[in-house]
Parts: structure tokens; sequence; C-alpha cells
């Protein structure tokens, strides 16, 4: 399990560059409205209350959050994206094949699971805000990035010093 810690580790790190690649899907006009609409789900999720992993569990609190990220970018990886900067694309494709580490750590059933928990995301209101909502409306996307924003900067560099203590937590 200790692979797996070193993993999500990593994805945390990636938190600010994952956001932005699906801030950047959220603004792409010509993209299928489903994967943009996933793209927010996904953006609100980093700041819901209502995480599977609270968010202040000591070195495993993003861990939902990154889950969700890339099980939301597998979900887009089948529907016109538009343009994209290509760094987006670039940081989607890299999200999406990172679901099978999920598979791994999570198994066939629970991956399945999240999969249907993270397209349902699409029809949550989140303070406030649908999905559909953040696609329309400027000053609704502008408040759930003002929090992602501060989310981010909330959430920090995640600090594992003792493999074996996170897997415990998980």
């Amino acid at each position: 399990m200790s692979k797996h810690i070193q993993i999500f580790k990593g994805w945390a790190e990636t938190l600010r560059q994952d956001a932005d690649a699906m801030k950047a899907l959220v603004e792409s006009a010509d993209a299928d409205e489903e994967a943009r609409k996933l793209a927010a789900a996904s953006l609100s999720y980093l700041v819901t209350r209502m995480d599977l992993v609270p968010d202040w569990s000591e070195g495993i609190g993003a861990l939902d959050d990154v889950m969700v990220l890339r099980v939301c970018a597998a979900l887009v990886s089948g529907h016109a994206l538009g343009s994209l900067p290509s760094s987006a694309e670039i940081d989607l494709g890299r999200m999406g094949n990172d679901v099978e580490k999920i598979y791994d750590f999570l198994g066939g059933e629970l991956l399945g699971k999240l999969k249907s928990y993270c397209v349902k995301l699409t029809e949550s209101t989140v303070r406030g805000r649908t999905p559909g909502v953040i696609l329309t409306d400027d000053a609704a996307r502008a408040a759930l990035y003002a929090d992602v924003e501060e989310e981010i900067k909330r959430s920090g560099v995640v600090v594992i010093a003792d493999a074996d203590d996170a897997e415990l937590k998980l």
C-alpha cells in the first residue's frame, strides 16, 4: 500500500495544475456540455463540505479530491473537448490514465461506484451552484474559481511522513 500512498502524494502535488486543466475545459465553449459539466462538478467537489474523506483528515484529506478529478477526467475522454490549451489536454489525459491506479487501489466494484458518484455530481448543488449554472453564469463560475483557489491554498503540501500511519487512516 505504501506504493499507493506515494502515488496519492504525487497527485496532491499536482492539484493546482489538475484544477487548471478542468477550468480550461469548463471554459471551452465548443466542448460537449456533459464534459464541461463533469469538469465543473469535479471543481465543485474540491470545495464541498460533504467529502467522502474529510479534508481535515491529516495526510489523507485530499485523497478523494484527487481521485474525483481523475475519474471525471477519464469520463470526459469520450466527449468532444473543444479547443483546449495543449497543457490542459495533456493534463486531462494524464489524469484519465491515472484511473488505472485507482482501480489497482480500490478494485473494480468500488471504482464503478466512484464513477457513478462522479456522474451524479453533475446534478449536485455545492454552495448554491450546480454545474449547469456554473457553465452559464459568469458570476457563479468566478465564485467557484475563487473558492477552488482558496481550497488549494488551504490544502498546502500533503505531508506523509509515515506511510504506515497513512495506511491506518485509509
